[in-house]
């Protein structure tokens, strides 16, 4: 009998009074294809930690990088503050040594005998007190840029003691997590090498050598539709993979096929190649 779609419906018929039920028969590959899902599940994770253990030592060197950087911020910050300290005590060596001048000058005006000397007299007076004046603005703008110096330098040193604490708390958890990963994956490995002793050795060359080309390596089916690459399968094909009785894969991504309702395995997220 056919519904209204046109599909051949199969209705059951009824065992007779007092008969007892037959159990309906198990696919005879559906224990190796529950291995391989099984064994599917194991690599997924193993894949996943694998990739965050691989990636502790970049985030160990990208702390190393920031603590330089802090490091190197806090060297320049006193780098600069020394520079305008040293730069104010030349401008006050000068400016001493240009008021001896001016004194020593000044003493000597009385001294001199004519107007041409008197004149050369007054005219190096005067480039000593511009020399002064120039001092004394550097002075002050001296004191300025250590003030703002320091600050720079202290926010640096706050800055820097912060970076440490910071990273001193992720490098030891870095650590806990490596270790807690290096038994996660010790224990993932275990347990995949128990499944791969529990599967048939061809079978499991196949789908080691599927897994080098795409993730997941076993995927449903749901209707006519693989889910690892959204493509139809041939409904025969579908009908095999229903009776579960040999290995069947895509024809388009080349992934082992099994039917929906056996296996939780991926689908939606499978990479459509």
């Amino acid at each position: 009998m056919s519904d209204e779609s046109g599909t051949l419906a199969v209705t059951p018929s009824r065992p007779e009074s007092g008969a007892a039920a037959v159990p309906a028969a198990k696919p005879p590959m559906l224990e190796a294809f529950q291995r391989l899902a099984e064994l599917q599940v194991c690599d997924e994770e193993l894949w996943a930690r694998e990739q965050e253990h691989g990636s502790l030592p970049a985030r160990r060197a990208q702390l190393a990088e920031e603590r330089a950087a802090a490091e190197a911020a806090t060297l320049r910050s006193r780098e600069v503050l020394a520079q305008a300290e040293a730069a104010q005590r030349r401008a006050e060596t000068e400016l001493q040594d240009q008021e001896v001048l001016r004194r020593k000058l000044e003493s000597q005006q009385f001294q001199v005998k004519t107007n041409d000397a008197y004149t050369a007299l007054l005219h190096e007076i005067e480039g000593a007190q511009q020399v002064i004046s120039e001092c004394e603005t550097r002075l002050l703008e001296g004191m300025d840029a250590i003030e703002s110096a320091r600050a720079v330098c202290a926010t640096a040193d706050v800055s820097g003691r912060e970076t440490a604490t910071r990273q001193a708390a992720e490098a030891q958890a870095l650590d806990a997590r490596e270790k807690q990963l290096d038994a996660e994956l010790a224990r993932l490995r275990a347990a995949r090498a128990r499944v791969i002793a529990a599967c048939d050795a061809k079978l499991i060359e196949q789908y080691e050598r599927i897994a080098t080309r795409r993730r997941p390596v076993v995927v449903r089916v749901r209707g006519t539709l693989c889910l690892g690459c959204r493509v139809d399968i041939p409904a025969q094909q579908v009908i095999e993979i229903q009776r579960g009785e040999r290995v069947i894969t895509c024809g388009n991504c080349q992934r082992i096929l099994l039917a929906g309702e056996r296996a939780q395995l991926a689908g939606p997220g499978a990479d459509p190649r």
